[in-house]
C-alpha cells in the first residue's frame, strides 16, 4: 500500500464509523506505516500498521480507534 492509500483508508474508517477524530499524519516505517490521529478530546492516538493488505489494515484501524477513542 502507498501512503495515499493508507491515508484514504484511515479517513474512510473515520467517516464510515463516525469516529470523533482527525487524521494528522501517515509516515513510512520499516515494518509498514505509523499513523497519528487527533481525538475530538484533543488527545493524540498513534499506532502502527504492519500489513500490506487493505482489508486487514481496515480491520486493524477500526479496532485500534474503537479502543483508543
Amino acid at each position: 500500500m502507498t501512503k495515499d492509500e493508507v491515508e484514504r483508508l484511515v479517513r474512510n474508517v473515520i467517516v464510515d464509523r463516525r469516529f470523533d477524530c482527525t487524521l494528522l499524519s501517515v509516515c513510512s516505517a520499516s515494518t509498514g506505516w505509523n499513523v497519528m490521529v487527533r481525538a475530538g478530546t484533543g488527545g493524540l492516538v498513534r499506532f502502527a500498521l504492519s500489513t500490506q493488505r487493505a482489508i486487514a489494515a481496515r480491520v486493524a484501524i477500526e479496532e485500534i480507534l474503537e479502543t483508543e477513542l
